[in-house]
């Protein structure tokens, strides 16, 4: 993750933020936003930011920014970016949000495509551990079940304290590992009735480790990725009867040919959010320090079955530090510097001691079904 000095403006502009966020059982009222440093005019849709109750000590921090149109008859859309483990502020503040952070990570400009033109926008930083997201018990161990209960729990919270959205058509949105988070989620939002739920949109997102790895094997060799030896070696050691197991294959060849695709695709420099594109930093380092913090340039979520992959993980974890995962070539790296460094010393009591991050600490991540489908 980038590390650069935080502009003294948008520590303000987090100090206004987190002003309303420590929230107890106080009116929404104290969550608005009033003033946003970063704007040359300042927006007229109301926006709030706070915290939301998950599961048992666990709260979310959550920014939501009404329609432009007609907030009262508008969708409620909420929006949950992937990872496992990265801010839905990425989301917000670099995607399609009603501002973007601009290259010299001071400056907001309005965006004109952002989707709280026509809908009240509720980005969710989850699970507990991610941005300003914490849980007073430490307990930041989870895995999916776990994580849908919670948001789902943050999302009656979210209509407890706006109640006059609770009749609007309400949207489940995500990308990346949204695939995932929402279809958990919805599976609970649908037993409620009191929650207008109208559908649910995932953007390229991760339905299932065992296709994601199958397909990501085909699209590195016909986008020219993958030498013919190495393509001729995967298909005699990993494909039979026409069908090829790129995922947890026990053959030592395949195994041993898959070890370079994922080298390949990971750690040559090649940029994973737009091949065609140049990568953000260069060819990424193994791993870094960061104080007390191992930095590991990882996507985390391909070829997780590999031994290789799974013994330099758990070599990671035994070391006793913290681990951090980054994605090499961030696609947003203007982003981390006016979120990066906001600590507990700078926000008094608001973000509890946690420093922001895109992407969360590595090894938080107990268990995953695998797929949604």
């Amino acid at each position: 993750m980038v590390r650069t000095a935080l502009s003294p403006l948008f520590l303000l502009l987090l100090l206004l933020l987190g002003s309303s966020a420590l929230r107890g059982e106080a009116a929404p009222q104290q969550d608005e936003v009033q003033f946003l440093p970063g704007l040359a005019k300042q927006p007229s849709f109301r926006q709030f930011s706070g915290y939301l109750k998950g599961s048992g000590s666990k709260r979310l921090h959550y920014w939501f920014v009404e329609s432009q149109k007609d907030p009262e008859n508008s969708p409620v859309v909420l929006w949950l970016n992937g990872g496992p483990g990265c801010s839905s502020l990425d989301g917000l503040l670099t995607e399609h949000g009603p501002f973007l952070v601009q290259p010299d990570g001071v400056t907001l400009e309005y965006n004109p495509y952002s989707w709280n033109l026509i809908a009240n926008m509720l980005y969710l930083e989850t699970p507990a551990g991610v941005g300003f997201s914490y849980s007073d018990d430490k307990g930041y161990a989870t895995n999916d079940t776990e994580v849908a209960q919670s948001n789902f729990e943050a999302l009656k919270d979210f209509f407890s304290l706006f109640p006059e959205y609770k009749d609007n058509p309400l949207f489940l949105t995500g990308e990346s590992y949204a695939g995932i988070y929402i279809p958990t989620l919805a599976v609970l939002v649908m037993q409620d009735p009191s929650m207008n739920l109208q559908g649910l949109a995932v953007g390229n997102g991760l339905s299932s480790y065992e296709q994601n790895d199958n397909s990501l094997v085909y699209f590195a060799y016909y986008h020219g990725l993958l030498g013919n030896r190495l393509w001729s070696s995967l298909q005699t050691h990993c494909c039979s009867q026409n069908k090829c197991n790129f995922y947890d294959n026990k053959d030592p060849e395949c195994v041993t040919n898959l070890q370079e695709v994922s080298r390949i695709v990971s750690s040559s420099g090649l940029n994973i959010y737009n091949l065609y594109a140049p990568c953000a930093g260069g060819v990424p380092s193994h791993l870094r320090y960061e104080d007390d913090t191992v930095v590991v340039q990882d996507l985390g979520n391909i070829f997780t079955r590999l031994p290789l992959k799974r013994t330099w993980h758990q070599a990671l974890l035994r070391t006793g530090n913290r681990v951090r995962m980054d994605p090499p070539c961030p696609p947003h790296p203007r982003a981390a510097a006016p979120l990066g460094h906001v600590q507990v010393r700078f926000c008094g009591h608001l973000w509890r001691g946690e420093v922001w991050q895109a992407v969360g600490a590595y090894g938080h991540w107990k268990g995953s079904q695998g797929s949604s489908i």
